[in-house]
């Protein structure tokens, strides 16, 4: 082939695999908040945490007084949501199953420190605003 007709093809070839990576964009705004734990407090739907690979996924979330935080039950192990300090909420049984869930409504503002008491190195908080 010559290089003549080589040029727009090898820009067509590069134009594609350029694009080809990009997305919209729409989603990387909800991966850095699953990333970061932050939340869209404004929202005020309920802000989910997974209980994965003992861990608690997001290990930090951000949320307003008034929303809901719901803990998903997603590893073999069996896990616990205890209250360890901050604005009181009353701690979970130990959720078992899979898909087991533990719910709380948000009252008031401060910072939400809590654990998973079978696995102490299981930490996380919620920072609650106004």
């Amino acid at each position: 082939m010559p290089n003549r007709a080589r040029a727009p093809l090898t820009a067509l070839v590069l134009t594609a695999l350029l694009t080809a990576g990009c997305g919209s964009g729409s989603d990387l705004g909800s991966s850095a908040a699953a990333q970061t734990g932050s939340s869209n407090p404004a929202a005020g739907g309920t802000v989910q945490v997974v209980l994965k690979s003992l861990f608690f996924n997001p290990p930090a979330i951000h949320a307003v007084v008034g929303q809901q935080v719901t803990w998903t039950q997603e590893d073999q192990a069996p896990h616990n949501v205890t209250y360890v300090s901050g604005p009181k909420f009353a701690s979970s049984g130990t959720l078992v199953k899979l898909g087991d869930t533990f719910s709380i409504r948000l009252t008031e503002p401060g910072t939400i420190h809590y654990v998973c008491t079978l696995h102490p190195w299981m930490k996380a908080t919620i920072d609650v605003s106004p």
